[in-house]
């Protein structure tokens, strides 16, 4: 990309994002006018379900900066451990429908990020980059004395699962991801078409100061409700549970830790100098949406090219809250990947080097794949054989990933 053209679209990005802070401060005035702007009605007493015993035991762990991390607990400690990481803005409650199938196999941890929930979080947005939630992350794995933990991450909270596979290795034994693809993937969605920054309007917005935190707790915490109402319409949810996230975020303070999470990720335009991503070789599967106008299932096989191993599940719908929305099949897919056999390398190599070209190769030959199957099956895994035809399947994608990385 050239200089004058990153100029022009991180211009463009400020652009929009002073244009949709009008149009929000002219939504403010038009509702003052009409008599229909509500504060937040204070919630003092949490609803049921954020105390049923049945998700888990609530407790508190001290990071770095002697910040408390709030996590909820359920399963054996005797187990694999596995870490559940949410999106923003969110909490731990999001997993309730997974804490509860996963138990009886895991010992399964919900935690809210740093400045989310329960747990406490510095107040600049500078604080809030993706590397310094995976070093808690990294920290929290480490404090419950286990050597590694599988990672589930949603939407944003992926972003902190594909640093950790890049940076901390050891810390992982598989990786779970819904609707989140390679960051370098979505860099690039954003760059290659400048509609797609208006799709993504609402995230350039966030990048203003006050602006977003007082347009949340409008008409009493109305952003919730419209985050819920697909899931309420799909009646995947109940009023209850959307009284425990308006329970959660019911001032002004408590929105400002996830906007800073959403301010803080890398948006920015892809660099022609810039080198490409090495390929991690933690085992991964990748649940995404396919019917998400910013980030459609392309994105997925486009990740693929990043992993040595993966595995890619469609889940209907947008995707963002596949967990909720679809959750018995998420959790099929999840139980059936953890269960698999542990799986090792194809290349001795973990993501230390600036690059592995038998992995990108591996990772584009399976990402072709991927692309062909799947608009024949309505899901594919790819790490299992195909019979009758795994030799020309396998040459026919060496072929494709040959093409594409300029390869002789």
């Amino acid at each position: 990309m050239s200089a004058l053209k990153k100029i022009s679209l991180l211009s463009f990005q400020w652009i929009l994002a002073f244009a949709y802070g009008w149009m929000v401060v002219g939504y403010v005035l038009w509702l003052w006018i009409r008599g229909s702007l509500r504060h937040g009605i204070a919630r003092d007493v949490p609803p049921d379900c954020l105390n049923d015993p049945n998700l888990g035991r609530h407790k508190y762990v001290k990071i770095e900066q002697n910040m408390k991390l709030h996590y909820v607990e359920s399963g054996n400690h005797e187990k694999p451990l596995v870490i559940l990481i949410h999106g923003s803005p969110d909490f731990w409650f999001t997993w309730r429908k997974q804490i509860t199938f996963l138990n009886q196999d895991y010992w399964v941890v919900a935690v809210d990020l740093r400045g989310c929930g329960d747990s406490e979080g510095p107040y600049f947005r500078s604080h809030y980059t993706t590397a310094e939630l995976a070093n808690d992350i990294a920290q929290f794995i480490c404090l419950l004395n286990a050597p590694s933990a599988h990672l589930i991450c949603a939407g944003t909270g992926g972003q902190i699962g594909w640093y950790m596979a890049y940076n901390y290795p050891q810390l992982i034994s598989k990786l779970v991801l819904i609707h989140s693809p390679h960051p370098f993937v979505i860099r690039q969605q954003l760059s290659n078409n400048w509609s797609h920054y208006y799709k993504a309007g609402y995230l350039y917005l966030l990048k203003l100061p006050a602006l977003p935190e007082v347009a949340a707790t409008l008409n009493d915490f109305g952003l919730i409700d419209k985050i819920m109402k697909p899931l309420l319409k799909m009646k995947t949810i109940e009023p209850q549970e959307i009284e425990a996230y308006k329970f959660v975020f019911s001032s002004r303070d408590t929105w400002t830790g996830p906007l800073h999470i959403l301010r803080a990720l890398d948006l920015s335009p892809i660099d022609e100098e810039e080198p490409e991503p090495d390929v991690i070789t933690k085992p991964t599967l990748l649940i995404m949406g396919d019917a998400d106008p910013l980030l459609p299932m392309e994105t997925a096989y486009r990740s693929a090219e990043y992993v040595e191993r993966i595995t890619v599940r469609p889940a209907p719908g947008p995707g963002y809250m596949a967990h909720v929305s679809r959750a018995q099949q998420v959790n099929e897919n999840i139980i059936k990947f953890l269960k698999e056999m542990p799986w090792k390398p194809l290349t001795p190599l973990e993501p230390t080097t600036n690059s592995s070209l038998v992995g990108r190769v591996m990772g584009a030959s399976l990402s072709a794949v991927t692309n062909t199957v799947s608009k024949t099956s309505g899901a594919l895994e790819m790490t299992r054989a195909f019979p009758g035809g795994l030799v020309g399947i396998a040459q026919a994608s060496f072929r494709a990933a040959e093409s594409k990385l300029g390869l002789d």
